[in-house]
């Protein structure tokens, strides 16, 4: 079976939930999970394409998840086995009413029989609990406003059709392809974050009047935190060198009475030489900041 006709399995699903394990083998389940991840990491792609096209609506929506920096190995826990456990366990575990402990509880205490229910309404139900799942994630960001709200469903676009995945998962092959298609997910996520961010070089500018560049720092590194720079008799830069260094410090440093806040507080390396005497105005390099960072103006509840 090739990988279109695991995805057409899985459409197939999404547009007619039901809870007929797949009779296949250990090995042809694992295919599907990996096909469900790879069909979901796609889709993921293809709302964060979508999200760029609104980046002017949503650009003060700070998701708090970027805020606290881990160890590595401390995030695969934080981020990879912990939240699919509990989630899993509360999304996907009950979607077969067998394991729907708290439901049948309730149909003894009434002694009657909701699984006549439950397997009709089989597809309202995994809706709801994929959209609830991803709703839920709204809960990771600040700054929000009633834009916010009517762009929720897109903004947890990627949770929800990834609740809609792990179901198929739960209901299809187990539970445990649920759990197991979840870790490798967030897993999937965490690497790309490593491999994309952190310890990359990134040049700013390089020009005849300066050279910046930054290296980002997606996790927490045993090095010290600090900055040095020189100035010119002007107040221009001459060089800047700041090492594991949170951008809002820097920020806040340079330009006290700004009151900018970095969205996403990003940590990083940054180093910047001036090429000439006169060295690099100030403003220039906040310029700079705010064409490759976002920032703005700090509010009262900030």
């Amino acid at each position: 079976m090739s990988f279109a006709s695991r995805v057409g399995i899985i459409n197939r699903f999404i547009s007619k939930p039901d809870d007929v394990v797949l009779p296949v083998s250990f090995w042809e389940r694992l295919k599907f999970l990996i096909s469900g991840i790879l069909y979901d990491l796609i889709l993921a792609i293809g709302f964060v394409i979508l999200l760029s096209f609104l980046e002017p609506l949503t650009s003060d929506y700070e998701n708090l998840l970027n805020q606290d920096l881990y160890p590595f190995w401390k995030a695969i826990v934080v981020m990879t086995v912990l939240p699919p456990l509990i989630e899993e366990t509360i999304f996907r575990f009950p979607l077969k009413y067998k394991r729907n402990y708290i439901l049948r509880g309730l149909a003894y205490l009434f002694k009657t029989d909701f699984s006549g229910f439950w397997k009709r309404h089989l597809r309202i139900i995994v809706y709801l609990f994929s959209s609830v799942f991803g709703l839920v994630h709204l809960s990771n960001y600040e700054n929000v406003d009633w834009i916010f709200f009517v762009l929720a469903p897109i903004i947890t676009g990627p949770q929800i059709v990834a609740g809609l995945i792990f179901s198929f998962l739960r209901l299809k092959l187990g539970f445990v392809w649920a759990l197991l298609g979840h870790f490798l997910h967030n897993f999937s996520l965490i690497m790309l974050s490593f491999l994309a961010f952190h310890n990359v070089e990134r040049p700013l500018v390089d020009d005849e009047q300066v050279s910046i560049e930054t290296t980002g720092i997606a996790f927490e590194v045993a090095r010290e935190s600090r900055m040095v720079y020189d100035s010119a008799s002007n107040g221009n830069l001459l060089c800047l060198e700041a090492q594991n260094y949170e951008l809002q410090n820097l920020v806040d440093h340079f330009y006290p009475k700004d009151s900018l806040k970095v969205r996403d507080n990003d940590r990083l390396d940054l180093k910047l030489y001036s090429k000439t005497d006169e060295g690099y105005p100030r403003e220039a390099l906040l310029e700079v900041l705010e064409e490759h960072y976002t920032l703005r103006k700090a509010s009262k509840t900030d």
